[in-house]
């Protein structure tokens, strides 16, 4: 079959993914810290045309491909909600979350927590119950509700202050971690992401600054992703037409022999 056939259908099929991507963000304007996607579209190039005298020339491509999502890690402004538990980085950075089944780590900028209570403690969790990790990569616990809470403060007050010595860190001080490289971190749903042996090991940023009782806001420029959405779909239709051209010509050029 004719080689335009080919590249629309393959056009048209990377035009959706796009679409996806884009709706997804969208459908994200609103949530905690989301960090909006992008696809990466790069040439296919299947062969070397070669020239009258048997030398190699150009190279003959055959559409394009979507060669990978990126994720735009840019930091957003944070909005104050005055929630005890919520929480916001302004820098870069990511909160740790340890799956307490699983012992699966995850990191993201959704500071929306709360406290869990087990048998003997309360655990500083998130949204899907993962456990927020401290400075020395521990999960975050009180051994009684923080006075914060109105109710049971006379058990709050109870609660053992630990002294720290020099160079320590407060166990329930919520740990900021980055890595040397970010691109290689990989985005599992749920506003999450898992690291990849490319990026490394975590780093601990010690001086980076927690904002209690605000959120950071989304990522998703609607504006932008808009203009994203139109273009991505002008495409789908010009790549279908050129399915439906392509094929038109080759059931003409057999209905001919």
């Amino acid at each position: 079959m004719n080689q335009s056939f080919y590249i629309g259908a393959l056009g048209a099929m990377n035009q959706q993914t796009k679409l996806n991507i884009v709706s997804n963000n969208i459908a994200n304007v609103n949530t905690v810290g989301f960090k909006p996607q992008n696809g990466v579209f790069s040439d296919l190039v299947y062969e070397k045309v070669r020239n009258a005298k048997g030398e190699n020339g150009a190279m003959s491509g055959s559409g394009t491909r979507i060669e990978n999502v990126k994720s735009n890690m840019s930091t957003m402004p944070y909005t104050e909600t005055g929630l005890e538990n919520d929480y916001a980085i302004p820098g870069e950075g990511f909160f740790m979350l340890k799956d307490p089944v699983t012992g699966e780590v995850t990191y993201s900028r959704d500071g929306r927590f709360q406290l869990a209570k087990t048998e003997d403690k309360f655990y500083l969790v998130n949204t899907e119950g993962k456990r927020v990790m401290n400075m020395d990569q521990e999960e975050v616990s009180y051994d009684v509700k923080p006075a914060s809470y109105p109710e049971n403060q006379e058990d709050a007050e109870d609660e053992e202050k630990e002294e720290l010595n020099e160079g320590e860190h407060d166990p329930k001080a919520i740990g900021v971690y980055t890595f040397s490289r970010m691109d290689g971190l990989q985005d599992v749903g749920g506003n999450a992401f898992v690291a990849s042996a490319k990026n490394g090991d975590p780093i601990l940023l010690e001086k980076a600054k927690v904002v209690k009782g605000a959120l950071e806001s989304s990522g998703t420029d609607f504006a932008l992703e808009m203009t994203r959405m139109m273009e991505a779909q002008r495409a789908y239709s010009y790549a279908l037409k050129m399915v439906q051209t392509s094929d038109e010509v080759e059931t003409t050029i057999n209905s001919l022999r």
